[in-house]
């Protein structure tokens, strides 16, 4: 049978909203005191929605804040690193380190060093250990 008389319509398309209309409203969220839920329901948003806008918003200010201190657009770039061979330290102690004591615990192949504490907290150290 042919409905000829029927009328179809299109489901309802998305609101866009202008940058300007969201900066206004993620603004609004940012007030001392300000409740999301509470501004979306006034401007008839999902609160999801509003959420994401502001996280759009604070990484955008992120990264004007990142360009401004750089003083520069261009991307940041790594820098020059030179691995340098340090020599072992000495074996004398100074006097500080004398009350100090070191704990070496080798099993198998692993060996745990533990340089530069305190007698007591050694032996509660390897207590513990053993538990």
């Amino acid at each position: 049978m042919d409905n000829s008389d029927d009328v179809v319509t299109a489901a309802p398309k998305r609101p866009n909203f202008s940058n300007d209309f969201r900066r206004e409203i993620v603004e609004k969220t940012m007030q001392p005191g300000a409740s999301v839920a509470r501004i979306a329901r006034e401007h008839g948003l999902n609160d999801n929605m509003l959420f994401k806008w502001r996280q759009r918003f604070k990484a955008e200010l992120t990264a004007k804040a990142l360009v401004t201190a750089a003083g520069t657009t261009e991307p940041a770039q790594l820098l020059p690193v030179n691995i340098i061979d340090v020599a072992p330290p000495s074996t004398k102690e100074p006097a500080a380190m004398a009350s100090c004591c070191e704990v070496e615990v080798e099993v198998g192949k692993r060996r745990v060093r533990i340089r530069g504490v305190s007698q007591a907290f050694a032996e509660r150290f390897l207590r513990d250990c053993l538990k």
